[in-house]
């Protein structure tokens, strides 16, 4: 080799590096995006796989499970097929997501205490959206709290918890309406500790605290 080629060999090998270092922060990217659409939909589908197990034991959806495990099994699927690739971008991305948080799907039959949610002491204003009969002597967040108290364990997406205190019968313009009053209420009742939002997911939430799975306490609070 002559030593004079040893400039152009070096910035050869320089512009190679670079181009791997570009590919591996174009790779990390692309993971990072698959992973936040992943942890998306994997919220609507337990809020939705939670109401559909409540009501139907034997679940339409008992195919979530077997697709649970498989991304439980991502990491490690990630870190061999990179290995083996050198950093090359996949043909078929293997993506890693959090596994969702372990949750008991059997409801119980026995009846929470609700002494201390108190009623409406006023009367709602004419044209509001009436509550399901066995709400409606309560406010809407003390409703959720009603409904999340039979249901400790269970994590409830709003779109389902809309239909729980509400019913079927809603047009497409009332459920915007109780979505939206909903998602207030689920937003204030985390912010005092009433329930949790269940982290890596949209619009998800549980009577339950879980370390690492929902959000945390406020302070002065456990």
């Amino acid at each position: 080799m002559n030593v004079n080629d040893s400039p152009e060999i070096l910035r050869m090998l320089s512009a190679e590096r670079d181009r791997y270092v570009l590919e591996a922060l174009d790779l990390e990217r692309r993971l990072s995006f698959i992973r936040h659409q992943i942890n998306s939909i994997e919220g609507l589908i337990s809020g939705y796989a939670q109401e559909d197990q409540m009501y139907h034991p034997l679940g339409r959806l008992s195919s979530l499970s077997s697709t649970q495990a498989f991304l439980q099994e991502s990491p490690s699927l990630i870190n061999r097929h990179i290995e083996n690739q050198h950093l090359e971008v996949p043909a078929q991305p293997i993506v890693e997501t959090t596994p969702a948080p372990a949750t008991n799907n059997v409801t119980t039959n026995a009846k929470p205490n609700l002494s201390d949610i108190p009623k409406l002491n006023i009367t709602r204003k004419p044209g509001t959206l009436p509550l399901l009969p066995q709400y409606q002597e309560y406010s809407v967040q003390n409703a959720i709290l009603i409904l999340m108290r039979y249901h400790p364990t269970t994590h409830f997406h709003v779109d389902a918890i809309v239909r729980d205190l509400y019913g079927d019968g809603l047009d497409e313009e009332q459920f915007k309406i109780a979505k939206a009053t909903v998602s207030k209420m689920l937003s204030t009742g985390t912010q005092s500790g009433m329930w949790f939002r269940v982290l890596h997911t949209q619009g998800v939430y549980t009577l339950t605290y879980e370390k690492g799975s929902t959000s945390k306490p406020p302070k002065g609070r456990k």
